[in-house]
């Protein structure tokens, strides 16, 4: 793990293995896990493919209300994690990239 690209990107930049189908992994932990990836219409097609509810910010910050996933993977600005956060208080709300703004 490199601190310095968390410091400077927002995120870690970790090489995935070759042999690792990253969509069935992602998959296997959102339900181990119980969580839920909301993923704005405005993030790279790859990102909506995983995505669980695909929308504007209000529309997802509103699903993330109704959700009963215990964790909310918001892939979208900083701000639309804050907003999950405060309707769903008792949920664990993540964003994958920390210097993600507008």
């Amino acid at each position: 793990m490199n601190l310095s690209d968390l410091e400077n990107f927002g995120f870690l930049k970790e090489d995935i293995p070759s042999n690792i189908n990253l969509k069935e992994e992602i998959n296997k932990l959102k339900k181990e896990r119980n969580a839920v990836i909301l993923g704005h219409f405005y993030i790279e097609g790859e990102l909506q493919d995983i995505s669980d509810y695909i929308g504007d910010s209000l529309k997802l910050s509103q699903e993330a209300a109704k959700t009963d996933a215990d964790i909310i993977v918001f892939l979208g600005v900083h701000f639309m994690a804050e907003t999950a956060k405060i309707l769903s208080p008792h949920k664990k709300v993540i964003i994958p990239d920390l210097k993600a703004g507008c």
